[in-house]
């Protein structure tokens, strides 16, 4: 008799459900000029901008879970970003970013779906979670190096959002919230429910990026 294959862990499954998405994102408006070196500084606050408004909403959201939810066993505050936007917004911008720059309609509704799941408690938040700090984990440091020669800037004054410590401690905090999501106790229709939302979350943000390049 032949055993059957182990199921795949979340992250896995995570991992495969979204790799297609995630290079298309990569390659999609504001992002595919980021990564090109030629987004300007009014483009890329404006990115930025876009960006703290879906942090803002995902962390308000992760600290109104109960410590029983599933996200909350991800121990995701070490890599909270909201406010290490809202800093290099100030330091890009002026003091002025949140009344000046303008929200997306992408960034409206996803930070809306944010509040709509967290206040039901809902198990999919855990993809936003994998979403967001895994990539700026992975991605981070490049980013920040590429940001700093494009825009001509020195120090660390406007490129907080990349800063997660030293190379060991990023190693530490991916690691951390891998081994996280692959121990967390979801029933099969949670975690279907994480792996398609994580594809939605992708999807959502190449509208994003879509818009933030129509509007520059």
């Amino acid at each position: 008799m032949v055993n059957p294959e182990p199921a795949a862990s979340l992250p896995e499954r995570l991992r495969l459900a979204t790799r297609d998405l995630h290079a298309q994102t990569e390659r999609t408006g504001a992002m595919a000029d980021l990564l090109a070196g030629r987004l300007a500084k009014p483009g890329y606050c404006a990115l930025l901008s876009n960006l703290h408004a879906i942090y803002a909403a995902l962390e308000d959201g992760l600290l109104r879970q109960p410590p029983a939810a599933a996200v909350r066993q991800l121990n995701a505050g070490p890599m909270y970003r909201e406010a290490a936007l809202a800093a290099d917004l100030a330091a890009l911008h002026g003091p002025h970013w949140r009344t000046e720059l303008k929200l997306q309609p992408a960034a409206r509704a996803y930070a809306a779906r944010l509040q709509v799941l967290s206040g039901a408690q809902s198990p999919a938040l855990v993809a936003h979670v994998y979403v967001r700090y895994l990539g700026d984990l992975h991605g981070g440091q490049v980013l920040k190096r590429l940001v700093a020669r494009s825009l001509g800037l020195t120090g660390d004054d406007a490129t907080r959002f990349y800063e997660f410590g030293d190379e060991a401690q990023v190693l530490v905090l991916r690691n951390g919230l891998r081994t996280a999501l692959g121990g967390l106790a979801l029933n099969d229709a949670d975690a279907d429910w994480v792996v398609n939302e994580a594809r939605w979350a992708f999807l959502q943000h190449q509208q994003l990026f879509t818009e933030l390049a129509a509007s520059v």
